[in-house]
């Protein structure tokens, strides 16, 4: 018997059980798993869980007889190829012959049948179905085997292309790249050169291959360029240097400024070291006269700084006088003429005293100068004195101006109370100016404290003219405004609000804007004050 590595299942189907018992005597003895149905339908119940080598299927049975269960096993795809052989007690009828051919059996015996000759026929059925199931198996291992060698293949082809791409890349590179690159052993011969090393260096590929390196990079062999950990052991990564500016010289023995990047690796236990050289005669020129440009732009700024501080001094000297006279003459017996005139004086005047104040403010930061100071002051006089500057004109257009202090701020701080006055003035100011109804608002709330340091956050509510959102970006801008027709109508140099983030930032904070729904604008600025106990600290 041919040997099978799992059960070989052989269906028994007969109604009589004594039929099933004779049939297990006959193939009890032959190892197999014998399966016995006493009907058709509990046959047909089997078949759909086990395979099974062959069936020996009797003819006559009540309910479905044995053509019937014949024809609904061969009807099935699992179970058609399974071979049938009938066993019927019905004489030498070649009827029921004939219909057991034509339902699909492959034998027919008749009962009493001889034991060996059923015996030998199984045996037949068994090696078939064997050979069958090892031709599956190695069908299947041929399929595996198939699937594994096309996937191998595609691999291979992929790395064979990308191999072909890489050294296509490199190819491409090497032909059109303007750096010079070089390759070279551990004794330092040259190994390869790419087509730049004419144009950088004068020479030809034919005249430096197998040459020492150094006649194109003397100091490159001295052992102080090569880093000891640029190329590792055999198994070791590959390693690069730091560029490194150097001065070479050509065939003709002009000089340039040059960079070179070194590099190395192991190939078959063999140092390989590859450098890569360009030509930074142009960077290097680019550089000087950057560097000249800055020193003039500096001497320039540093001179305009100087001039607008020593204007801004000198008008503002005489200025004082011109204010001084006019709020004086103000103070005599003039008439309702005189007094209108000496009033235009007097607002012309501070109108020019602002701008000629903002812009030595701005010269001042422009020139590094502007330093802070560190006094211990009250948060909410501060505020007062911001706020009643521009009382009694929120009061001539009719506005409510007014001001919110969170309870938990700290009542006095430490820091420059100058620069966060003047910043609230610029800011309550503009949102006055710009603001014909409504209400002007200010709010300061703290927004984080480490027991030393406290950051406050004021806010400027107005219902103005707004800021569209497009023109938001150059407010802070030096001499920047929304539009000429706000200059025309406001005045003003445009300084102010560059002024002010000037002064928030050198005081730690940073300032923005954004809209008061459902009209007006919010500006909100932070900044660092000290607690006085932190100061004592």
């Amino acid at each position: 018997m041919v040997v099978f590595d799992g059960p070989i299942n052989i269906l028994l189907v007969d109604d009589n059980p004594e039929n099933l018992l004779a049939l297990e005597a006959v193939l009890g003895d032959s190892n197999y798993r014998l399966v016995k149905c006493l009907s058709g339908e509990e046959a047909l119940r089997c078949l759909r869980y086990d395979d099974f080598a062959v069936i020996v299927l009797d003819v006559q049975m009540p309910g479905m007889d044995g053509f019937e269960t014949a024809r609904l096993i061969k009807s099935h795809e699992k179970t058609k190829e399974i071979p049938i052989i009938f066993i019927s007690a019905a004489g030498n009828d070649n009827r029921h012959q004939f219909t057991g051919y034509a339902v699909g059996a492959i034998d027919y015996m008749l009962k009493p049948f001889d034991p060996q000759i059923l015996r030998t026929k199984i045996e037949g059925f068994v090696s078939m179905f064997v050979n069958n199931k090892k031709l599956q198996l190695q069908s299947e291992l041929l399929h595996q085997k198939t699937k594994e060698l096309e996937r191998i293949n595609k691999e291979l082809m992929r790395t064979a292309y990308q191999l072909s791409k890489a050294e296509a890349q490199a190819r491409i590179v090497n032909g059109t790249s303007v750096d010079t690159m070089i390759t070279f052993d551990q004794e330092g011969r040259i190994l390869s050169v790419n087509p730049a090393l004419e144009t950088m260096f004068g020479y030809t590929e034919t005249e430096v291959l197998g040459r020492s390196v150094t006649m194109l990079l003397p100091s490159l062999m001295s052992g102080d360029l090569i880093p000891t950990n640029m190329v590792g052991g055999a198994d070791g990564p590959s390693g690069a240097s730091m560029p490194l500016e150097i001065r070479l010289v050509r065939k003709d023995g002009s000089v340039f400024d040059a960079e070179i990047k070194l590099g190395g690796t192991i190939v078959d236990n063999e140092r390989i070291y590859a450098c890569t050289v360009s030509d930074i005669t142009q960077r290097k020129q680019s550089e000087m006269e950057l560097v000249a440009a800055k020193e003039e732009a500096e001497i320039a700024a540093r001179a305009k700084t100087d001039f607008l501080a020593m204007v801004s001094h000198e008008i503002r000297t005489p200025m004082n006088g011109v204010l001084g006279m006019a709020a004086l003459l103000l103070e005599t017996d003039l008439d309702e003429e005189q007094r209108g005139y000496a009033e235009i004086i007097k607002n012309s005047g501070d109108a020019l005293l602002s701008v000629i104040n903002d812009i030595l403010d701005y010269a001042k930061i422009e020139s590094g100068k502007m330093e802070l100071e560190e006094v211990e002051f009250h948060l909410e006089s501060c505020m007062n004195e911001a706020i009643d500057l521009f009382v009694a004109k929120s009061r001539k257009q009719n506005l409510e101006l007014s001001y919110s202090m969170d309870p938990a701020l700290p009542e006095y701080v430490v820091g420059d109370v100058t620069k966060l006055r003047q910043v609230l003035i610029n800011l309550v100011g503009n949102a006055v100016k710009f603001t014909n109804e409504g209400s002007v608002h200010v709010l300061v709330r703290p927004v984080r404290s480490d027991g030393e340091v406290v950051e406050l956050e004021f806010e400027v509510r107005d219902t103005g003219v707004g800021i569209p959102e497009e023109k938001r970006p150059l407010l802070f801008q030096p001499f920047s405004q929304l539009d000429s027709s706000m200059t025309r109508k406001y005045g003003g140099t445009g300084l102010g609000l560059a002024i002010c983030k000037n002064l928030v930032e050198l005081m730690r904070g940073r300032i923005e804007v954004r809209s008061n729904k459902p009209r007006g604008a919010v500006f909100a600025f932070t900044v660092r004050m000290k607690t006085p106990d932190g100061r004592a600290n």
